[in-house]
């Protein structure tokens, strides 16, 4: 079979086709013309291989289209979608046209065409909700025997003296109180043996393990030499080594009192 050759008059319709319509239009017209038999395939190959482009935006060639939808159906779906949800609008729309349309093709032709609703979602003034005057009501089957009493606890409910890892810094919590009050595992081990961290102080992880809450691997700090230690970089040495890192944030703070003082001088 010999190869199809695209005239220039062919290749100049496709491409005045192409900026008005999509492939399958473009075929259908340039079939009729040249009298042909392609495929939309063929013609979408040969706007490539040709570098033929539309100019047209994503979708643009479809906009404004009714397509299975008359003038009349589309003047109701914008005057009832203003009342009704998708599901009562298709069901009105289906027995007053005696159609047979899916709630999914409604919503896809009302996102299409752009159609937008007044309603806010919220109750308005003056509205009245399902219940109003139900005073008492409850839903039916084994509803009532089923339902938390009065003091009743979830069985998931975790009891005082439970441990988890927070989230968001990987610390241990303990809880403390019901029905849901936690505390850091660490502070409240540092408590029992020495009571409550003074103000302007924190504690640092020997190991470096912010999991290992036992006594013997916590040291208290002052949130400056905390400052300092981080700021030079040391925040993560050996525990062998903090002693030493506290006494050198020491003596940073104390050159930079005695520095200011001299400027100041």
């Amino acid at each position: 079979m010999s190869r199809f050759i695209y005239t220039k008059e062919m290749l100049k319709f496709i491409a005045a086709q192409f900026k008005k319509h999509e492939v399958r239009e473009v075929t259908a017209a340039f079939n009729k013309k040249f009298g042909t038999n392609k495929t939309p395939g063929q013609i979408k190959s040969t706007i490539t291989n040709h570098g033929i482009v539309c100019g047209r935006a994503p979708g643009e060639a479809n906009k404004g289209k009714l397509r299975t939808f008359t003038n009349e159906q589309v003047a109701f779906i914008r005057s009832e979608y203003q009342n009704l949800t998708v599901p009562e609008l298709t069901k009105q729309f289906n027995s007053k046209f005696s159609a047979d349309k899916s709630k999914q093709q409604i919503k896809n032709f009302i996102f299409q065409q752009g159609i937008r609703c007044n309603r806010s979602g919220h109750f308005e003034k003056g509205q009245q909700p399902w219940n109003t005057g139900k005073k008492g009501w409850t839903a039916g089957g084994r509803s009532a025997e089923t339902r938390f009493k009065p003091g009743h606890q979830r069985s998931d409910t975790q009891q005082v003296g439970a441990i988890r890892a927070d989230r968001k810094d990987g610390y241990l919590m303990v809880k403390v109180e019901m029905p849901n009050k936690w505390r850091l595992m660490h502070v409240v081990e540092w408590e029992k043996h020495y009571g409550p961290i003074p103000p302007n102080h924190r504690l640092w992880f020997k190991d470096n393990d912010r999991t290992n809450w036992h006594i013997d691997n916590l040291m208290l700090i002052t949130r400056a030499q905390g400052a300092v230690i981080n700021k030079q970089g040391l925040g993560k040495v050996a525990s062998e080594h903090k002693a030493a890192v506290v006494v050198i944030a020491d003596i940073k703070m104390k050159i930079s009192k005695l520095v200011k003082a001299g400027a100041a001088a």
